[in-house]
């Protein structure tokens, strides 16, 4: 497992998503699974941080796949098999062709702080572009993960390369799925 990374980097993600999202993150119902991914489009990467932040009424449940010996504690096998089934439960494409994603990062909070509907575990996920041709693309996310119990936010990140522009953004009613269309020009 991979911790500590993430504190650098999802902070201020973190903060624009809240932002973005205000009524959504603050309107979090103690019954629900909040899964807000912001995704970074790069020219040769794409990255997905997502926050899970498992409601009160529902932490129990959260906590029983995550925890599978029943301790009370999140050990790494736990943690690394609770990642690769959120990996398993998301697709992302580009331009309709499959991108293979890769766990960069975690962390886990105690599961009392879980309990408490304020906890959050944080996961980053990248897939790797290969050469990919300027011009416009189309990125499409959709996130199956315990969707009985989850609400979700898709939002795609400012990119840090001048190359990228993300020029639409469209997600689905629940926003499990969205789709991210850019444009890749090219560096002089």
């Amino acid at each position: 497992m991979v911790e500590g990374v993430m504190t650098r980097f999802l902070s201020l993600p973190l903060l624009f998503a809240l932002l973005a999202f205000p009524s959504a993150v603050f309107a979090h119902r103690d019954d629900q699974y909040l899964q807000a991914t912001l995704v970074a489009v790069e020219p040769s990467a794409v990255r997905l941080q997502i926050n899970l932040i498992p409601g009160i009424a529902v932490a129990e449940q959260v906590l029983a796949v995550i925890d599978r010996d029943g301790d009370g504690l999140i050990s790494t096998s736990e943690a690394a098999a609770y990642a690769e089934s959120l990996k398993r439960d998301l697709t992302v494409r580009l331009d309709r062709r499959n991108l293979e994603l890769k766990l960069t990062a975690s962390e886990f909070v105690e599961p009392g702080e879980l309990r408490t509907g304020s906890g959050i575990i944080q996961m980053e996920f990248s897939a790797i572009l290969g050469p990919l041709a300027a011009g416009a693309h189309r990125l499409t996310l959709e996130n199956r993960h315990l969707s009985t119990i989850s609400v979700y936010l898709i939002n795609a990140a400012r990119p840090t390369s001048r190359a990228v522009q993300i020029t639409k953004q469209k997600r689905n009613d629940n926003q499990s799925a969205g789709e991210i269309e850019f444009t890749l020009h090219p560096l002089r």
